[in-house]
């Protein structure tokens, strides 16, 4: 099963102290891959060099991380919502991801969601097959 990470849960380790892959070990009872779209990693970068100091160090770090993914092909024009969406159901995929929006959006489509729960624990909402 596919992980697909957006950019804001590839910043969450250094905003909460959070080791994804481990929380992902914890959480999902079923063997999966951590995949990061070409349209987040285009995001990151364009963060990193439109925004303050302090969200390009965080970018700067969500690259970093990205980049011991797998990096999957995807859109690289649009919305990173409407690419993580369309890949998500495409795949059968779960999404991480800390934006709310984004998580309502996929939720209402079925899709797995997988965010910040508390202080520094993962939390999966929606079903999973395995």
């Amino acid at each position: 099963m596919l992980v697909i990470l957006d950019s804001s849960m590839l910043m969450l380790p250094l905003e909460k102290k959070i080791n994804v892959s481990l929380e992902l070990e914890r959480l999902l009872p079923v063997s999966f891959e951590i995949v990061i779209p070409k349209i987040v990693v285009c995001e990151l970068e364009r963060i990193m060099r439109d925004s303050p100091p302090s969200t390009q160090r965080k970018a700067k770090l969500a690259l970093e991380l990205a980049n011991k993914y797998r990096i999957l092909d995807s859109n690289t024009e649009g919305l990173a919502d409407d690419e993580l969406e369309k890949l998500a159901i495409e795949n059968n995929s779960i999404v991480a991801t800390n934006d709310s929006e984004l998580r309502s959006k996929l939720r209402e489509k079925g899709v797995a969601v997988i965010t910040l729960h508390g202080k520094n624990k993962l939390a999966l909402f929606g079903y999973i097959d395995g």
